[in-house]
């Protein structure tokens, strides 16, 4: 049996990260993969840059989200994932005492993101710990910028000219490392969207939220109020309530009917499931919300990157949902055509894992000079 070890953003108290965690460890599992996910969890995704008086009232506003959000999203891990028997904090602490696995993964989530995150400097998510022998993937990586700046190709392409096989989230990336001289990078699906339908239902029907009562759920980043207020005109439309889930408890403030602050993904899930309607400026909300076949009403972010939003859009003939201006859009979705495309993209994203994971035999490779 093969056996692999996955690095990726695992660790952050964010539904997408901890569901695109468990979406691609459970698709290999069920090709039969021996798979867990290396527990890495950088102090940096505690820490911040801003100046010392501005830290220290964020600590002491973010403490009960921080405090509950790990208790929360690590029952979920522990729970659903196989993680590595170590917690590392530092690429140093990984290369002191590296988990053996055949294949090394890298993926998904902007693990190659330099200029909004900080996960695209540190070498530990382009695999630089692999011994010689192993193989080294990287499934549906994310650049999410609109291009490698020019202090970082050098770095990008020592670090990524090594490996077996090489996968990105979007399209648009692609390009940007045929110009590094990476051959053969194809462009893969979310790890969400390799589970089937019902796979999710099983992680929603475990939530403790029972709908009473039908909801526009809104799904949001930064607080921005014209998101909250389309929500609200669109669930007077349609005569229903405002339900929102994040993760900071000053979301309280927001316009909404009900609140989940720090709710298992569990019932992420099973909200988006049972929505009326969802608005997001949120990549994973709008994956969810592709899954369930749901009518959505998608905002890009404010001041920050949106090529994966948007070309997830366009791959799939949905970019008619992205709202630019004043008018509500249509609560209807002919699912039809973009059920047709993902499955194709599916069909062809397993086959990326069957080939260059599940069916990789460890004495192929041969050793690095």
């Amino acid at each position: 049996m093969t056996t692999s070890y996955t690095i990726t953003c695992s660790r952050p108290t964010n539904y997408g990260a901890v569901l695109q965690t468990y979406g691609l460890n459970t698709a290999l599992r069920k090709m039969g993969v021996d798979a867990k996910v290396l527990d890495y969890n950088p102090k940096y995704y505690y820490t911040s840059t801003q100046p010392l008086p501005i830290r220290m009232v964020r600590a002491v506003v973010r403490f009960p989200d921080l405090t509950k959000g790990r208790k929360v999203f690590g029952k979920f891990l522990e729970d659903y994932v196989p993680m590595s028997a170590k917690t590392y904090r530092t690429l140093a602490e990984i290369e002191a005492d590296v988990p053996q696995a055949d294949v090394y993964i890298c993926g998904s989530d902007q693990i190659w993101n330099c200029k909004n995150k900080l996960n695209g400097k540190d070498d530990a998510f382009f695999l630089s710990f692999a011994p010689a022998k192993a193989r080294k993937v990287a499934y549906a990586a994310s650049i999410a910028m609109p291009g490698i700046p020019n202090n970082q190709k050098t770095r990008y392409r020592r670090l990524i000219s090594d490996f077996d096989a090489v996968s990105v989230r979007e399209p648009s990336s692609v390009p940007m490392l045929e110009d590094l001289g990476i051959d053969n990078v194809q462009s893969v699906i979310d790890p969400v969207f390799l589970l089937e339908r019902n796979d999710w239902d099983v992680i929603a029907d475990a939530s403790d939220f029972v709908p009473t009562e039908d909801y526009v759920l809104v799904y949001g980043y930064n607080r921005q109020k014209d998101v909250y207020a389309y929500a609200r005109r669109l669930a007077k439309k349609l005569g229903v309530k405002v339900y929102t889930i994040g993760t900071a408890i000053e979301d309280y403030t927001l316009d909404q009917d009900r609140y989940f602050w720090n709710a298992s993904p569990n019932t992420f899930v099973n909200l988006v499931r049972n929505a009326k309607a969802v608005v997001t400026n949120s990549f994973h909300g709008t994956v969810f919300s592709i899954v369930y076949n749901k009518p959505f009403h998608f905002f890009t972010v404010k001041q920050t990157t949106n090529s994966r939003m948007l070309d997830l859009l366009d791959s799939l003939t949905l970019k008619d949902r992205h709202v630019v201006g004043e008018e509500l859009l249509s609560n209807d979705i002919d699912y039809d055509r973009p059920n047709q495309l993902l499955a194709e993209a599916k069909k062809r994203s397993l086959g990326f894992l069957q080939t260059n994971v599940a069916s990789y035999v460890s004495e192929n490779k041969p050793m690095k000079g």
